[in-house]
Order: structure tokens, then sequence, then C-alpha cells
């Protein structure tokens, strides 16, 4: 039975980017989440034809594949996902997404430490459902980065430079606003910057720090303008 809801752009979005993931080591392949068959908000509307058991299929194939299996020797570790691909239509009622029948695309994301280096690398692949077949393979370059970037910056700098510094350990200097504000152990920087100052790898005690304070933090950056903070110093 299809099930149909009603949901904010934003809602939308992140649903849409939820397909079967499947975070794994070179060895193991853990099945993830399915979608809603159908979603609507507002004008725009998409259906979600791929079953688990197809997405699950479609990631299996392109994970035996021989270039796929050279690339991932030398992996330190991967994360792959399968969705819909889809076309985008205008009707009178809106946006419609219509995925493309019999077709999934699998998308891979290699990493690799090179000491005080690591690199990120996409591939993107193109499975026939009914025929079980890769019809299109693209291997993106290697992105090579700094792990750390001691020199402090300033947010919108950062922020300017996201992909550039995602997934980078950086430094940097800000007005905090927002901080008790929100039901979340975060604050801005120069209302640019979202700083996380509790989250798994660490809690960074701000009993100390008001809105207005200038810090300074160094944190692992995720784009486009989130850091995990893992040292806060106030600037007097």
């Amino acid at each position: 039975m299809k099930k149909t809801k009603t949901l904010a752009i934003l809602g939308f979005l992140l649903l849409l980017s939820v397909c079967t993931a499947v975070a794994v080591n070179a060895t193991n392949i853990l099945q993830g989440l399915s979608n809603e068959d159908e979603i609507n908000i507002n004008s725009v509307s998409v259906n979600l034809i791929l079953t688990p058991e197809e997405k699950e299929a479609a990631i299996n194939l392109v994970l035996v594949a021989p270039t796929i299996k050279d690339l991932l020797k030398t992996a330190d570790n991967y994360t792959v996902k399968a969705s819909e691909i889809f076309d985008i239509r205008e009707t009178y009622e809106g946006i419609t997404l219509v995925p493309k029948p019999g077709v999934a695309l699998v998308t891979l994301e290699l990493n690799r430490d090179y000491g005080e280096e690591f690199s990120v690398q996409f591939v993107k692949a193109t499975v026939d459902i009914e025929q079980m077949e890769i019809t299109n393979t693209e291997v993106k370059p290697e992105v090579r980065k700094p792990k750390i970037i001691e020199n402090p910056m300033l947010p919108n700098e950062l922020v300017e430079r996201a992909s550039e510094f995602d997934g980078v350990v950086v430094t940097v200097s800000g007005k905090v606003s927002l901080l008790g504000e929100v039901f979340s152990s975060i604050f801005e920087l120069d209302k640019t910057v979202t700083v996380f100052y509790a989250h798994e790898e660490a809690t960074i005690d701000v009993s100390d720090i008001e809105n207005g304070d200038t810090v300074t933090v160094t944190g692992k950056f995720v784009a486009p303008n989130t850091i995990y903070a893992l040292k806060i110093e106030k600037r007097l």
C-alpha cells in the first residue's frame, strides 16, 4: 500500500537523501533503511520505486565489479548507498520528480589515510535492475586534504571554502550567539558557523561562555557550515 506524507521542504530533502546506506570496511556490508513509496510536498511530489531488495542487489553487483574491487583494495574504509535516478518535470501542479524505471544509482565514498593527510574519492555506477548489469561507471579524482589546519580562520572564510576544508580539523574565531537559546548543545560563531560542543568525540564545558563573547574553536569541520568542537577557548 502506498503511503502519502505531506512534509515541509526541509523534511523532503532529508527523506530524499535517505536510501539503502551501508557503512563498511573492506569485508562487511550492512543493509540500510528503505524509503516510503511516495512523498508529496506541497507542489513537489516524488515516487520512490526501488525496493530494499533491489537496492541491496544493485550494491552487491557494484561491489564485485573488477574496477570497484581494485579501488576498494586501496581504501581504508568506505560507504555505499543506492538510490533512484530522477527526471525533473514541471506540471500544472508544480514540480514532479519522476524516477527512471528499472535503474539505480550506486554511490561509493572511498577514504584513505595518509598520515597527516586523508583523501576522499567518489565513484558512481548506474545499474540496470532488470538485466542486473552496470551500464555506466564514473570514477571521480581522489581529493587529498590535510587533517589539521593550524592557522586560525574567520567563519565566513571557512564557509566560502567549505568543500576544501570538509572533514578537516580547523581553528576558527568569532562571536558567540544562540548559546542556550535552542534545545541542543550548539552555538553559532558570527551567525555563520554552527558549533556542536557536545557530541560523540568530545564534551566541552561552556559554563563560562556567554552570548557576545569571542571564542576560538578547534574542531572537525563538516560542510557546509558545522564544526564539531574539540577545544574552545574564550578570548579575554
